[in-house]
């Protein structure tokens, strides 16, 4: 029996879906923005460091770019496409906004699991 369960616990986490997404506000506002009244974003596999040096993934407006297979999440006025290879703190990408070392403000996920 223990072993059953172990097995499907193992199975449950393969086939995981992200089902949710937590998104400030003003990260909301700023994609709605940038999008030109589309409604869809994507996490990158792209990187990028704030002042502090923390590493974010950035969101990009639009559909994804990049090949591979993709969780679809509807937050509203938007529809995020999560990279099911990514992993997240809580299980849930937290899209905020954040300043680059440029000084200029962009939109990231802060909690992607290495």
């Amino acid at each position: 029996m223990y072993r059953l369960r172990k097995i499907f616990s193992f199975v449950v986490v393969i086939f995981a879906a992200v089902v949710s997404v937590d998104i400030s506000p003003e990260a909301k506002e700023m994609l709605l923005s940038r999008g030109g009244g589309k409604k869809d974003v994507w996490i990158a596999n792209v990187f990028y460091s704030c002042r502090q040096g923390n590493a974010f993934a950035m969101v990009r407006s639009g559909l994804p770019e990049e090949g591979g297979e993709y969780d679809v999440v509807d937050v509203g006025e938007l529809l995020v496409h999560v990279p099911k290879n990514m992993t997240f703190e809580n299980d849930v990408p937290k899209i905020v906004v954040f300043p680059r070392r440029t000084g200029n403000r962009d939109t990231g996920v802060s909690n992607v699991v290495d």
